[in-house]
């Protein structure tokens, strides 16, 4: 099912047994979308059970967070218009007489939640240390308040050394993450491709 701004239900596909493409080409599911590769994602349907994969796409498919989920390095979230991603930050510098590289303070982060801009410019980078990060249009350690999708307090991120969580604090429109291998989908999910918002259910 294709989501209409506001979340009313648009067109329906039936995904039939086997494989079924996604994408802006001569494919099963075909939808009229710019961000769209020509085949995009391949659905998967046996034995009952329905999982999709990215076929190298250029704008990746995301999977709506229902649970805290754990992230690793290169990971990329969607949140409203937003295109954050986890990435690692590098080994403090020494200079070839090893004196120290002048900069400022090194509060002891590792990693920074990077904003990918359209074109694949990079614009606002958090350091992140241990700790709780709040994403939000009004609050947070990283803010879009222009962003309307983005809620006032939209995610949060959990950072220690046994892992990197995050959680999305029940906003209107959700927290997506990149999917990096074939997923098995559960009734109810809803996926981003492109601009377009799908949601999964049974016949």
């Amino acid at each position: 099912m294709v989501l209409r701004p506001g979340g009313a239900d648009g067109a329906t596909f039936t995904v039939p047994a086997g494989k079924s493409a996604i994408g802006r080409g001569e494919v099963q599911i075909r939808l009229d979308d710019p961000y769209l590769s020509p085949r995009h994602a391949e659905l998967s349907l046996r034995g009952g059970q329905l999982s999709i994969v990215d076929l190298q796409s250029s704008n990746g498919v995301y999977l709506r967070l229902r649970d805290e989920t754990s992230l690793t390095v290169g990971d990329e979230l969607r949140l409203g218009r937003q295109l954050l991603r986890l990435e690692p930050l590098p080994e403090t510098q020494f200079a070839a007489d090893s004196g120290r590289i002048w900069g400022s303070p090194d509060r002891g982060a590792r990693y920074r939640m990077a904003q990918l801009l359209e074109g694949s410019g990079v614009g606002e980078a958090l350091p992140i240390a241990e700790g709780e990060y709040l994403f939000g249009r009004e609050e947070g350690g990283m803010t879009f308040p222009a962003d309307q999708s983005v809620s006032r307090r939209h995610a949060v991120l959990s950072v220690s050394r046994e892992a990197i969580l995050v959680r999305d604090l029940e906003s209107a429109n959700g927290t997506f993450l990149r999917l990096r291998k074939e997923t098995t989908l559960t009734p109810g999910d809803h996926l981003l491709v492109g601009t377009q918002l799908l949601r999964y259910d049974l016949s």
